[in-house]
């Protein structure tokens, strides 16, 4: 059974649904394909405004990657959440996070790269990568300090404590909180006034933000020198050790 929905409506406002509650959404390798695959699907039928939620009611929007698949050299060799973000970015229509529930690790970053994000107010947001001891591509961190800025981002990485939807936006995480049963009306509000604008317009603007957006300092050398310090990081016996000792916690019968 499909663990991602999709659906477009008259006005062009395709919806894709993340439907693995009994997993609290956690994206493993067939959703990451399949939310791809969509993305691409809205492009084709020249979608106006695509639309990631939960199910209604979701107490988890999105927990992030599945850790049952979680592999250090899956992690070095290829990401798909950076895959999935780096598409969120390049689709010309704009995209809207509509967020119910908590957020955490992966979740996040599909937050962080969508153009508006909508959250009830019981959507605090947490990332755990540095629990585990697995450091984020450079690219994603990029992601965090264009949207929420340096300090809140350290704390956030740092701590790996979860933050209130209040403080998400504050930060600049989140463009609205609502109570939970103003979700679907706030959210819909929004995308009046989106297609109340030009097309072509939506779709210069947003590539123009996100080229300035994506403007950075860092040379290729340093590039290099920071993914190499990740493999490192990823090689390291303490580190795969970890990871071991996780993944034989989450096969153990409950």
């Amino acid at each position: 059974m499909p663990e991602i929905r999709y659906s477009i409506d008259d006005d062009k406002v395709a919806t894709i649904t993340l439907d693995r509650d009994h997993k609290r959404n956690a994206i493993n390798r067939d959703m990451a394909a399949r939310l791809l695959q969509n993305l691409d699907k809205a492009e084709h039928h020249n979608a106006r405004i695509v639309v990631i939620r939960a199910n209604r009611g979701a107490h988890v929007w999105c927990a992030g990657h599945d850790l049952s698949e979680l592999d250090p050299q899956e992690i070095q060799d290829g990401n798909t959440t950076l895959d999935i973000v780096a598409r969120i970015q390049s689709l010309p229509i704009p995209v809207i996070a509509m967020i119910e529930g908590s957020v955490h690790g992966g979740g996040l970053l599909l937050a962080l790269s969508a153009d508006i994000v909508i959250a009830t107010d019981n959507a605090h947001a947490t990332i755990t990568s540095n629990k585990l001891g697995v450091p984020l591509a450079p690219q994603l961190l990029a992601y965090w300090l264009r949207v929420m800025g340096l300090h809140k981002t350290k704390e956030m990485l740092f701590t790996a404590a979860p933050i209130s939807a209040q403080e998400a936006y504050i930060a600049g995480l989140y463009n609205h909180v609502v109570e939970p049963e103003q979700l679907e009306s706030a959210t819909q509000e929004v995308i009046g006034h989106i297609l109340g604008c030009a097309r072509e317009s939506l779709a210069s603007t947003k590539r123009q933000l996100n080229l300035i957006a994506h403007q950075t300092a860092i040379s290729e050398s340093e590039l290099n020198s920071l993914h190499a310090q990740n493999s490192a990081i990823l090689n390291d016996p303490t580190t795969r050790k970890r990871i071991e000792k996780l993944l034989d916690e989450l096969r153990e019968p409950r």
